[in-house]
């Protein structure tokens, strides 16, 4: 309040509150509702987190996979991720209880970091199949990110050739990837960003552009980790027929929906393929090797799923929930939907009971 700079009552109206309900809040007789809390962390230049706890914000970790020269700074980074961020935190306000997360893999410590990839991948593989879901080709990766791990996925447009970004606490698992017609792009920066959470990586900003050739242990990892659970090699080498030809190759890329080149250095990696065709069919576009197989369908199926804007439904139908039963004013909800707040009250107004007649 001293920051602000503003007296008690104008305070109060501030945060759209009576100079009454401030001094009660304040004294400890009442609680601040979740747009106040928001309003007084604008006001202070704070957050949410820190008023409610006395602890900093923590960055999310940007992903390795850019096309930019140089990464977008923090705080570019930071404003994408807090719309979902401070959704999850105004849910944890309004409940009164800390979200219960699933338990991570393990890291495999003394060894390399392509093997602790590829072992968190194994161990991932492992809690997709107990919860009774599968990554064969054709269905969508993201909601079985969101059920078996636990993570809130959005897709909106990023800046500056970001694909994407992960974020994680102790009460929320969050991947942002970018929207956009490569779809084969973006299935990797999904499970990308998913080994960042998994090692428990997603916590620190890194803020230069990174590579997929980056020598970073933690990209190495979360590269490994992200070819060997969208291309397992159980499921992979007894469909694989030497010599490889091209026909096969698309054909794989196909089924596993993934790119050329990742599939291309997956082969090699299992000693299927050598450099002279890793760099040829390498070359390739997932939608070359779509439209030459005799499968344009899959082209369309694809980038209907990763060219448009997503939502995290926990965040979506949890808020809705609260503004219906009046628990949580319009504020929260217009914010995450990024729409007006009187839009969530004239399209969310709770409908009258009517009482038949018998």
């Amino acid at each position: 309040m001293d920051r602000s700079g503003l007296n008690n009552s104008d305070f109060a109206a501030a945060i759209a509150a009576t100079p009454d309900k401030l001094s009660k809040s304040l004294g400890g007789s009442r609680r601040f509702t979740t747009t106040e809390l928001a309003l007084v962390a604008e006001l202070g230049d704070t957050t949410v987190e820190w008023l409610l706890t006395g602890k900093e914000r923590r960055a999310p970790s940007m992903a390795a996979r850019t096309s930019a020269i140089s990464a977008p700074d923090a705080s570019t980074i930071d404003s994408i991720a807090r719309r979902f961020t401070e959704a999850s935190e105004q849910l944890r306000v309004l409940r009164d209880d800390a979200r219960s997360l699933s338990p991570l893999p393990v890291v495999a410590s003394n060894w390399s970091a392509v093997y602790q990839g590829e072992q968190l991948a194994a161990e991932a593989h492992d809690l997709i199949r107990q919860a009774g879901r599968t990554l064969s080709a054709g269905n969508d990766l993201i909601p079985t990110i969101e059920a078996v791990f636990d993570v809130d996925v959005a897709v909106t447009e990023m800046p500056g050739g970001l694909d994407g970004c992960a974020w994680q606490t102790d009460e929320q698992r969050l991947i942002i990837a970018n929207k956009t017609a490569r779809w084969a792009r973006q299935r990797f920066t999904l499970a990308h960003e998913l080994g960042h959470i998994l090692a428990c990586d997603a916590q620190e900003l890194i803020s230069e552009a990174m590579h997929a050739s980056s020598s970073r242990l933690t990209e190495m990892r979360a590269n490994a980790f992200a070819a060997s659970f969208l291309v397992p090699e159980a499921e992979i080498l007894p469909l694989v027929t030497e010599p490889v030809t091209q026909v096969d190759f698309m054909g794989l890329v196909n089924l596993f929906r993934v790119s050329p080149k990742s599939m291309a250095f997956r082969l090699k990696n299992l000693r299927k393929l050598d450099d002279n065709l890793v760099n040829q069919w390498g070359s390739l576009t997932a939608e070359q090797c779509a439209a030459a197989s005799g499968h344009p369908e899959i082209i369309a199926e694809e980038a209907n799923k990763s060219d448009v804007d997503r939502l995290p439904p926990r965040l979506v139908s949890e808020h809705v929930r609260l503004f219906w039963e009046g628990k949580a004013s319009a504020r929260p909800l217009a914010s995450l939907l990024n729409v007006d707040p009187n839009f969530v009250i004239q399209e969310l107004r709770p409908v009258m009971k009517v009482e038949s007649r018998g």
